[in-house]
């Protein structure tokens, strides 16, 4: 009999009120020779009965659900769903969604029912709606979103009608609730071949319908540096990260500021001035780092214009300069593409996206998953753009631990403790990145792993220095100078970080601790 003895003891005593029938995953799975933890099964008895009759036996029976409530019960990871249902199994079955997922087994017997032709579909690896597709799809949308999981998960072929069917709905998934969504996209996303997951929600219109900033990745032409458009890029990604929900949205998000800052190579001159839209030079937005240094001084701008923002430049370098003569703007020939700063579009991208699903109900530690999926992604270019002269092979190896441990420091610290599983997923997601089509990757992927052996090795001794942390005597320095509140806070992350950066520093060294406090007294901070 299909199932643990949890699922059959229960079962059983319940056949001998009425006929029980398995049905749905656990039967598909059993066929297929994988045991299941879950059960779903239905009796011709009302739920009301159904939850009584557990009851009195000792188990402690759950009645969950709005619209069709089921009798559920829970030990450990083990779990079985008990519905009520006619006793007809040929009706039963046309209201479920696929027919490898309408083969029945009746517990007393043994006996297998196949009403729909499910055995046969799955010995032939195709799915197919039961009845009519689109009747199916009207009922539940969810499930054209469970249809992509199982394609992918049993490696089956989707049936023709069913497809088309599932195309022509995708809108209906409007009427589902996020929680719902969110649930079955999450474990689409840790399916071994995510790859080929997204590849089937992309034909299916899923991401143009619901998150279009990733559909206009789609013939995004990049760098020369990669050999991939933007959205076969972030595909690649995504399939060299592990099994791993917060890694694999974060490798689906991190590019999706590219279509924003996408930009060609250019220069202008002129004279920058504060507007009410921000700086501009000549007719042009202008956006970079610390314009106002700039403001009202004849300046010469190297920068990218940007491709769907034609008014807007993005500054890369900016210096003092006359502009040219009758000429204030100009491309530069055979320019490099930019997507400077896309990281922090990136960022911004994800926070709008966030509130259209509930990544919290999948991520680990809830809210707390969602901050760090806005930090991955903020973050992803920190890496490439803090060692980019180490992985071109211009510094010495040898050279690097002290900027490795730096770097640790900055993406690990948050405050509170020192946060080794970030920095972790940061460089998970880094080579993710790094192999997901550059020119150059696999030439220089020794280069690399060295890069993330020696911040690897940071992590290992700022996790045991941070542990080692005496505060008593710093305490009774700080008490001794009067700081207190907010300014004992800032101090003391300030000579943590001192100390946490160089075996010379100690907590209990008088010198260091006064020359640490006077240069916070002459910062003012």
């Amino acid at each position: 009999m299909i199932g643990t003895l949890f699922h059959q003891e229960i079962l059983k005593r319940l056949s001998v009120l009425s006929p029980v029938y398995i049905v749905g995953g656990a039967v598909r799975d059993a066929q297929l020779g994988i045991p299941s933890k879950d059960v779903d099964a239905v009796i011709a008895l009302p739920i009301q009965e159904i939850d009584r009759q557990l009851s009195e036996w000792g188990y402690m029976p759950h009645v969950i659900g709005a619209h069709q409530q089921t009798v559920s019960l829970f030990l450990g990871t083990e779990r079985v769903d008990i519905v009520t249902f006619n006793g007809e199994v040929e009706k039963d079955a046309l209201r479920r969604d696929f027919t490898l997922n309408a083969i029945y087994q009746e517990v007393g017997t043994g006996e297998i029912k196949d009403p729909l032709g499910g055995l046969k579909d799955l010995h032939n690896r195709q799915l197919k709606a039961c009845g009519h597709a689109k009747e199916r799809f009207y009922e539940d949308p969810i499930r054209i979103l469970r249809l992509i999981r199982l394609a992918v998960r049993y490696n089956f072929e989707i049936e023709r009608e069913t497809w088309l069917a599932a195309i022509e709905q995708i809108l209906l998934l409007r009427t589902v609730s996020a929680e719902r969504i969110t649930e079955e996209l999450g474990r689409i996303l840790i399916l071994d071949e995510v790859d080929k997951a997204l590849g089937l929600l992309d034909d299916l219109g899923y991401f143009e319908t619901y998150i279009p900033e990733l559909a206009r990745l789609k013939g995004l032409v990049q760098n020369r540096y990669h050999t991939k458009d933007a959205w076969e890029h972030t595909r690649h990604v995504v399939k060299n990260t592990p099994s791993h929900v917060l890694l694999r949205l974060a490798a689906l998000f991190h590019d999706m500021g590219k279509w924003e800052t996408a930009s060609r190579e250019c220069y202008a001159w002129g004279t920058i001035y504060p507007s009410p839209q921000g700086y501009k030079i000549d007719d042009f937005k202008l956006i970079g780092q610390n314009l106002e240094r700039w403001a009202t001084k004849d300046v010469e701008v190297h920068g990218g214009r940007l491709d769907n923002y034609p008014e807007t430049i993005v500054a890369k370098r900016i210096k003092l300069a006359r502009p040219t003569p009758n000429n204030h703007f100009e491309w530069v020939p055979e320019g490099k593409r930019h997507f400077l700063q896309h990281e922090k579009e990136s960022a911004r991208l994800v926070r709008e996206l966030l509130p259209r699903f509930r990544w919290a109900m999948v991520l680990p530690g809830g809210s707390r998953g969602e901050r760090e999926l806005h930090f991955l992604v903020g973050h992803h270019m920190l890496g490439t753009l803090t060692f980019m002269n180490e992985l071109r092979g211009e510094v010495e190896q040898a050279k690097i631990s002290d900027k490795a441990r730096l770097f640790a420091w900055k993406i690990g610290w948050d405050g509170q403790y020192f946060n080794t599983q970030r920095v972790e997923n940061l460089l998970v997601l880094w080579k993710a990145d790094f192999l997901g089509g550059k020119q150059d990757a696999e030439k220089n992927v020794e280069r690399f792993d060295r890069v993330q052996g020696k911040i690897r090795n940071a992590c290992a001794l700022l996790t045991e220095k941070a542990n080692q942390l005496d505060w008593r005597y710093f305490t009774e320095f700080v008490r001794n100078k009067g700081l207190e509140g907010e300014r004992y806070g800032r101090f003391k992350e300030q000579v943590r970080k001192r100390v946490m950066m160089s075996v010379k520093y100690s907590l209990t060294n008088t010198q260091f601790l006064e020359q640490e406090y006077a240069f916070f007294l002459n910062n003012k901070r």
